[in-house]
């Protein structure tokens, strides 16, 4: 497994651990996994820079995986609409992708299934609700490369002895997020009594909690007749943020006044993401089981727990 530190790929971590799978994970060299310190003693963990295609081979070699999932690539930081960030966004995303599927190409064994994680943000403009059929449109550096490599994948892969299936990922939430993104960050605040703006209060987003995620991404990896597809995973529903703020407070019990809406400019625009996902269902029996509450209501107990550290600081997270 890929990017198996970050925030999705420790919950994935978790799960197969819990499950007895023998898990294989590659972390970036000079990282600190904090989010797998409990489990460093039931993985091996093996530090790996995914733009050294040698490095890439070795791991995948001693590894020999059955099943493989990619969670790394960076997913801050590129949300502006540049040719600089285009061409950081490319370099961070697209040459691990392809040196994991050269890697994984030259066992002598093939995988059963590789699934990637891909991101709601490569549909950008297509009209909504987002279906896998519909042409992407994206618009920010970050979506763009996303889809190239979902696009490159998709090449590869009639010549491939496995399958890759890119899981489109709602914008995923949970436990052990950093309180860089916005629901950890308004937990937070509502818990200490600390005021936060939410600066894009009419914004509408498709929201999963990242036990969906992880269920749906083995429901993909296990299913009995894998292919190389693009699955969306996420709710098809889209709160506010004005609405995902007052599930918020209404959790914690906090005072609605700790929560500052910024007004909305003339003619400003809100955006709104929000996927069917109604082809995992069909085709692998997923669809997620946590409701925005129950997973809102998880994280604030989570948070008063004494001594239990539910987020991490403010830094470039790894999609995984």
């Amino acid at each position: 497994m890929t990017g198996a530190a970050g925030f999705i790929g420790s919950h994935m971590v978790r799960r197969l651990v819990a499950e007895g799978a023998q898990v294989h994970a590659l972390v970036r060299p000079g990282s600190a996994p904090v989010r797998l310190e409990a489990l460093c003693n039931k993985i091996r963990m093996a530090p790996v820079d995914l733009h050294d295609a040698c490095a890439v081979r070795s791991a995948v070699a001693a590894a020999r995986p059955d099943l493989v999932f990619h969670f790394a690539g960076q997913n801050r930081g590129l949300d502006t609409a540049s040719p600089n960030a285009a061409r950081k966004a490319l370099a961070a995303i697209l040459p691990p992708a392809i040196n994991l599927i050269d890697a994984l190409a030259q066992l002598p064994a093939a995988p059963r299934a590789v699934v990637r994680a891909g991101t709601i943000a490569e549909y950008g403009l297509s009209s909504l609700p987002y279906r896998e059929s519909d042409r992407e449109k994206p618009v920010n550096a970050y979506g763009a490369a996303m889809l190239a490599a979902t696009r490159t994948i998709e090449m590869l892969a009639p010549g491939l002895a496995f399958p890759v299936t890119t899981a489109r990922l709602a914008l995923t939430y949970g436990p052990g997020q950093s309180d860089a993104f916005l629901i950890p960050r308004l937990v937070d605040a509502a818990i200490c009594g600390r005021s936060v703006e939410v600066r894009r209060p009419g914004d509408r987003r498709d929201l999963i909690h990242v036990d969906d995620v992880v269920s749906a991404m083995l429901a993909l990896a296990c299913a009995r007749d894998p292919r190389s597809r693009i699955i969306n995973i996420g709710t098809g529903a889209a709160p506010s943020m004005r609405e995902v703020a007052a599930e918020i407070v209404s959790a914690s019990g906090c005072s609605p006044a700790l929560i500052v809406h910024r007004a909305q400019s003339a003619g400003e625009k809100f955006a709104e993401l929000r996927s069917d996902p109604s082809l995992a269902r069909a085709l692998y029996g997923w669809s997620p089981q946590c409701s925005l509450r129950q997973g809102i209501r998880q994280l604030v107990a989570g948070r008063r727990t004494p001594g239990h550290s539910h987020y991490l600081p403010d830094r470039a997270d790894t999609y995984g």
